[in-house]
């Protein structure tokens, strides 16, 4: 598979989640301790239009409500705006500028990947929906995660907790949940 087709599994795997949310299902809590379901869809669009600015395409992007009156079509608007930056020609091999630093342009593929299965796992337990996530982008992406972090300590308040166990069975998606230390809320 190519950066972009784990990109696009990711990206429809949760935008499909984001499309069967219900109404009252928007405020439930999830793991990320200070986010509803809303805050972390929100999160994830507002991630999506930051994509153009990392890429050097686009203005700095602002704080904000990404959703609007119609969450969850915003968010699908969203997700195909980042992807037509992330396939623009000769992106992967220029060097972009992100929160981490210069990094080639496909490391911005990867930053998305792994903000959906992250964070698309939250949506599914808030909301219990499956938890099985892309299988085989989640395990790439909890392979780069244990890269990133290795077994160095989390700081306190950081947006990943230390590693909790993942339940016996658990998915990929669970494992990388676990690993980013992910309680579930859905019992």
């Amino acid at each position: 598979m190519t950066p972009l087709d784990d990109f696009d599994l990711a990206a429809s795997t949760v935008t499909a989640l984001v499309g069967a949310l219900g109404d009252d299902q928007w405020a439930l809590p999830t793991a990320c301790a200070d986010w509803d379901v809303r805050a972390v869809v929100n999160h994830l669009a507002h991630g999506n239009a930051k994509v153009a600015f990392w890429a050097g395409s686009g203005p700095p992007v602002p704080d904000g409500d990404y959703l609007g009156a119609s969450p969850a079509a915003a968010f699908a608007s969203s997700v195909e705006a980042a992807r037509a930056v992330l396939a623009e020609p000769g992106l992967f091999s220029r060097q972009v500028t992100t929160p981490l630093g210069e990094v080639p342009g496909v490391f911005l593929v990867h930053m998305r990947v792994n903000e959906y299965l992250a964070h698309g796992w939250d949506i599914a337990d808030a909301t219990g929906q499956s938890t099985d996530l892309a299988p085989e982008p989640a395990s790439r992406a909890l392979e780069q995660w244990r890269a990133r972090f290795g077994s160095a300590p989390r700081q306190p308040g950081g947006p990943f907790g230390p590693e909790v166990p993942a339940r016996p069975g658990a998915t990929a998606a669970d494992r990388l949940a676990a690993f980013l230390g992910r309680k579930p809320v859905s019992g």
